[in-house]
């Protein structure tokens, strides 16, 4: 029986080597469209392609927008339909940076942001590594990762895969090793991917892999890369407007690849009682919320779960939509929003909807409520902002609109900030604005930079009561005058990036920096009061530190949740998981609760 089975092995192995022919395809990176002249080098590299008929079909390796808008994508898709052959894509860390749809209109266009097929006996497989507004570099998604070992289920003994990804699959992509863990168990003959705008050959863990230029000319030339894949070898040629094929690199198909397997532990208690845990194993964008003795997490995959403190699961709802905002409870109803524009109300003690609208635009913002006066009576007030800069208030037990914004002009994705009678809420228009939280009429619009890339967008904003304090991506913090929207003090001493918080006397800023540093900054002056250098890395996951009882917490880009206490002195808390922390939350007493990006759930107290 064995030497039957071995017999058929062989031959199924020589059956896939003899079916791989040789043959040719392009292979784009990084086209960018939106940014200047982007559309025309695309243009060109279509008619380039046209041009020759031994290309069989098309790669492109992310990075299709420069901003992820719907309208760039949509320019896109208009050029590359002229393409003459097949063509498959995924996206970069710019199509879902900022993405106004989360990311669903890249799927809605091209019918996935990932693909897998097969031609000339080869396996071509590509995956997303861009993270869902969430700062820079890459991670692969729990959802991608379980399709991944699924489609890697029908690859045949002996046939060789060709991989696509568009972050180097290394320290770019936090979680790289589970991809190549997966990968070693097959004939992976390369990694192509994008992200440095350059041709060179690579290596990662073992994997033969290239990077490819991008299709910009930036005052040079559009161009691409021609694959040539032979019996024995991928061959790499780079066309342009100058140099019609030069042939720059190539990674041979012998099979004595070795990549080792990487063993990585993901769950450390470094000093801290564990109350419970939850793996939700599905994205989860938004942060938790802490309502009052219940806890609700929103996967992106529409599922709200509603947990007590003590770690029941007393329920769960599926709006049938994709959330990435984080929902509000006030009194007896929690209020969560869809990417697909529903705005659902919800029985928080039976979790049975109680309404439904929709408001024909992704809601993108986090959701606060408050109470407030509509046509003379008491009720409570929820604020949501949408993809195309409108900001909206509902009734929350009628859903009856009360007023709505239409002072901005981008996405709105932070967390609005209620104060004295104002909203307070950044956009990506390069604005922070200040709206009556009674009529919604505009109060005030400020910037301290008019690049959209510095836009005051992702951070929540924080307040003493007298200024409101934000943290930006060009490292400046400002203090702004709640009252006439004028700047108080602006500094970029502390390298901060997105992540600010304050503490609960309202006295101190609370800052992580975008490298190892934390500062604590008295606010009314901007003046430091303590640097702590506790050693996390290149962070650039926006999170809201917390102070309570003299303690500082906060999670980060590295997987971890991190404390300075009263003395500053700093240690790891937690090591949830090669997984990006949202903020953490201290819910009552000594009980505390952090959340991960790969839909963990932590609740625990100090020792």
């Amino acid at each position: 029986m064995k030497k039957f089975l071995n017999t058929i092995y062989f031959f199924l192995l020589i059956s896939v080597l003899s079916f791989a022919q040789e043959y040719k395809y392009a292979w784009l990176s990084d086209i960018h469209i939106g940014s200047p002249g982007a559309d025309v080098d695309l243009e060109n590299v279509v008619d380039d392609i046209n041009t020759r008929p031994e290309i069989k079909f098309v790669i492109l390796t992310g990075d299709i927008a420069e901003k992820g808008r719907n309208e760039e994508l949509e320019t896109t898709e208009s050029i590359l339909k002229k393409l003459k052959v097949p063509y498959h894509l995924i996206p970069g860390n710019h199509d879902t940076k900022w993405s106004e749809s989360g990311c669903a209109k890249f799927a809605g266009l091209w019918g996935d942001d990932k693909f897998f097929f097969e031609y000339n006996g080869t396996a071509h497989i590509g995956i997303n590594s861009g993270v869902y507004w969430r700062g820079g570099g890459g991670h692969v998604s729990v959802e991608d990762l379980n399709w991944l070992e699924e489609k890697l289920k029908s690859v045949k003994p002996g046939q060789e895969i060709i991989f696509y990804i568009h972050h180097p699959l290394d320290g770019d992509v936090d979680n790289w090793f589970n991809v190549t863990n997966m990968l070693r168990n097959y004939d992976i003959t390369s990694v192509l991917h994008g992200h440095g705008h350059t041709n060179r050959i690579v290596n990662f863990n073992g994997i033969p892999a290239a990077m490819g230029r991008s299709t910009l000319s930036k005052n040079k030339s559009w161009g691409y890369n021609i694959v040539s894949s032979t019996k024995d070898s991928l061959l790499f040629y780079e066309i342009n407007r100058e140099n019609k094929s030069k042939l720059w690199g190539g990674i041979g198909k012998a099979n004595d690849t070795i990549v080792p397997k990487i063993d990585s532990l993901q769950f450390i208690n470094y000093d801290v009682n564990i109350l419970w845990r939850e793996e939700l194993n599905s994205s989860m964008s938004a942060s938790l919320f802490p309502g009052k003795e219940k806890l609700f997490a929103a996967t992106k995959d529409g599922i709200l779960h509603c947990y007590s403190f003590d770690g029941k699961k007393l329920w769960s709802y599926d709006t049938h939509g994709t959330v990435f905002s984080r929902p509000v409870q006030n009194r007896d109803i929690v209020a969560v929003g869809t990417i697909e524009g529903d705005l659902i109300t919800i029985n928080v003690n039976t979790g049975e909807a109680l309404q439904i609208i929709g408001i024909t635009e992704p809601i993108t913002s986090q959701l606060i409520s408050y109470d407030l006066k509509n046509n003379d009576k008491l009720t409570a007030g929820v604020i949501v902002g949408t993809a195309n800069g409108n900001l909206f208030c509902y009734d929350l037990y009628t859903l009856e609109l009360i007023w709505e914004n239409n002072s901005a002009q981008g996405m709105i994705e932070t967390l609005p900030l209620y104060v004295k009678d104002k909203i307070i809420f950044g956009c990506w228009d390069n604005y922070l604005y200040c709206v009556d939280a009674k009529t919604g009429v505009l109060n005030w619009k400020w910037t301290g930079n008019k690049n959209f890339y510095y836009s005051p967008a992702a951070h929540w904003t924080v307040t003493d009561g007298r200024n409101v304090y934000v943290s930006t991506p060009d490292k400046f913090v400002s203090a702004v005058d709640l009252l006439q929207g004028t700047t108080v003090w602006r500094k970029n001493d502390f390298a901060s990036w997105e992540s600010i918080g304050i503490d609960s006397q309202g006295k101190n800023l609370l800052i992580k920096s975008l490298t190892d540093k934390f500062y604590i900054v008295d606010a009314k002056t901007g003046k430091l009061i303590k640097e702590v250098n506790a050693k996390f890395g290149l962070d650039t996951m926006p999170n809201q530190p917390v102070e309570d009882k003299g303690n500082i917490f906060w999670g980060s880009k590295n997987g971890s949740v991190y404390l300075i206490d009263k003395k500053y002195n700093w240690k790891p808390l937690l090591f949830t998981g090669t997984s990006r922390v949202h903020s953490v939350y201290h819910l009552k007493d000594n009980l505390y609760a952090a959340s991960n990006m790969d839909g963990g759930i932590y609740v625990f107290s100090l020792k």
